[in-house]
């Protein structure tokens, strides 16, 4: 079995190690399992640590130092780790290199990367501050996580206002700025018996509980920062109704401070286009899409004033074919302004790669073997009746002006 020294130190960055077992998962890669590991794996909704194992030669101390250098160039990647069975697997390249450099009794120097373990802990133990704020006000259960490099989510069971989010977070962020220590440990089956906690699930086997004294307390098998301050602050970036409760994305710390970087950057880069303050920006967009509407309205009527004139100016036909860099309902208007010009019928496509279509006759003329052949050379998704054959179709315009002209 595995010792996981992330279970007594989550802020143990580097420790040295035995390899104890290696298997090939597949071609590409091979589980390496160690008789201690700083290494959280993927679980409780999170995604694993990410870091490097390092050979140390001539060398049998396993204490967390390193007593001899490792030689450059010798560092392995640790892409993923997982709890496989009674195993806790960490997940490298297959390669012959690195089967040489990990043979059974192999001593190793670990070393996690420090950025995404510290960022994971911040959104992780923010989520419980969150987590049990909203159970204590609203009576509502955390009833999924998840923690990723691009996104944090929380579900709750119960549905919640905009203003109830905006509490949430105003207790959340007192709770981070009071500072409180953050402990975790394995109580006594006695003890549990007097304790009330949260848990999504039932757990077998020893049960570890995360307290945040007077705002929470959980089980989770997660690394957690020591004192609530080192989570920064936490902040719900979107939220939705989600299978009858509510999904909030939230970030903290780190996180937080380069979406809001982000945000502000964007927002000021659109105020200096806009040429208004920034906090400004919201009214006069606002603004400009409705002076865009107004204007995309007038020029869907000159559009139509230009098509009845064309439309009147055209000469007959036996048939016209013409194409149109406009919507599926000009389109068709168009196309029925041409039929009154047309002895078989009018066609107008739109401009680009995947064209709209709009077939129309006044005569009679049937459509459905034109359709037929749109189908059989371009693969068209089309139909219609009563002189109207319309839809969709991918092809050049000189092809499409031929078939419709055979």
């Amino acid at each position: 079995m595995t010792e996981k020294l992330y279970d007594a130190d989550a802020t143990l960055q580097s420790f040295n190690c035995k390899v104890i077992g290696l298997y090939t998962v597949d071609e590409t890669t091979l589980g390496v399992e160690l008789d201690r590991t700083a290494f959280f794996p993927e679980g409780g909704g999170q995604t694993s640590d990410v870091g490097t194992l390092q050979p140390l030669h001539e060398c049998g101390n396993t204490g967390t130092e390193p007593v001899c250098a490792a030689r450059d160039g010798e560092k392995i990647n640790v892409e993923n780790v997982e709890i496989c069975g009674d195993h806790l697997l960490h997940f490298v390249k297959n390669s012959e290199e690195n089967v040489k450099k990990l043979q059974i009794g192999a001593v190793l120097h670990g070393a996690v990367d420090w950025t995404k373990r510290f960022s994971d802990m911040q959104q992780h133990s923010g989520e419980h501050i969150l987590s049990g704020v909203v159970h204590r006000q609203f009576g509502f259960n955390n009833v999924g996580f998840h923690l990723s490099q691009h996104e944090v989510t929380v579900d709750f069971d119960g549905e919640l206002t905009e203003n109830d989010i905006c509490k949430a977070e105003d207790l959340v962020n007192e709770a981070i700025w009071r500072n409180l220590e953050i402990r975790a440990w394995y109580p006594s089956d006695k003890a549990l018996e007097t304790l009330e906690y949260r848990s999504k699930k039932e757990i077998d086997g020893p049960l570890r509980l995360v307290e945040i004294p007077g705002v929470d307390l959980c089980a989770c098998c997660a690394p957690h920062v020591r004192r609530t301050g080192e989570i920064g602050a936490l902040r719900v970036t979107a939220f939705e109704r989600h299978r009858g409760g509510m999904r909030l994305w939230i970030l903290c710390g780190e996180r937080l401070l380069r979406d809001t970087r982000e945000k502000l950057r964007q927002n000021h880069a659109v105020g200096k286009l806009l040429s208004c303050r920034q906090d400004e920006t919201a009214d006069a967009v606002r603004r400009l899409k409705e002076k865009n509407a107004a204007l995309a309205f007038e020029l869907i009527g000159l559009k139509k004033e230009l098509l009845h004139t064309r439309a009147q100016t055209h000469p007959q036909q036996q048939r016209i074919v013409e194409s149109l860099d406009a919507d599926v309902t000009l389109l068709r208007e168009y196309a029925d302004l041409l039929a009154d010009k047309a002895a078989d019928f009018a066609a107008v496509f739109s401009l680009g790669d995947e064209k709209k279509l709009a077939v129309i006759s006044k005569t009679g003329f049937d459509l459905a073997p034109v359709g037929a052949r749109l189908r059989n050379r371009f693969g068209a998704k089309c139909g219609g009746r009563g002189g109207v054959l319309q839809g969709a179709v991918t092809a050049t315009d000189d092809d499409l002006c031929a078939l419709l002209s055979e």
